[in-house]
């Protein structure tokens, strides 16, 4: 299942982008490393919100796992699940 969350996560994110006409260098590629926050991030602040938004409704839709990302619990953690989709993948299947 793990996996399959995964590949969702990364096939999301790459539509994300197409859909918000993100613009990326040409030497990076859209998988489970690349960051979501930070200097060196895809995303500004509201893509990011955006981002998460689709995530929960991704999750909830496609494997009926109800979680709030954006919880006192997820935005408190000494490093944060947002960093990348490998770190949030982390945090889902920990708290799922």
């Amino acid at each position: 299942m793990k996996e399959k969350i995964k590949d969702s996560l990364v096939k999301l994110l790459g539509q994300f982008v197409d859909e918000n006409e993100i613009e990326l260098n040409k030497e990076i590629n859209l998988d489970e490393n690349i960051r979501l926050i930070g200097t060196s991030s895809i995303f500004d602040s509201m893509e990011l919100v955006q981002f998460i938004v689709e995530v929960e409704s991704l999750l909830d839709d496609e494997f009926e796992i109800n979680i709030e990302l954006t919880s006192e619990k997820a935005m408190s953690r000494r490093n944060s699940p947002f960093i990348s989709i490998n770190t949030l993948l982390e945090y889902i299947v920990d708290e799922s």
